[in-house]
């Protein structure tokens, strides 16, 4: 993989104003663990990293302080 990567934008599949690319959460998970590792996200807004995690079999805890936005990733990862 080389330095710079070249993500496509897509359009936010939330309302979350912050919602990053899947693309980009599964080369970050991809380069920094491995299955069955357990990715932490403190800020997990609309559960993007969560989503990303368990479609590569691994563990995810997600943190988020806001109820609407910790409704929203619960359900959008369990969905996967």
């Amino acid at each position: 993989m080389r330095n710079l990567w070249d993500i496509t934008a897509k359009r936010h599949l939330t309302k979350h104003p912050t919602e990053k690319p899947e693309e980009l959460l599964e080369r970050i998970i991809l380069l920094g663990s491995k299955e069955g590792d357990t990715i932490l996200d403190p800020f997990m807004g609309s559960g993007t990293t969560g989503v990303v995690a368990k479609r590569l079999n691994r563990n995810f805890i997600g943190i988020e302080i806001d109820e609407e936005f910790f409704d929203m990733a619960k359900e959008r990862i369990e969905k996967g």
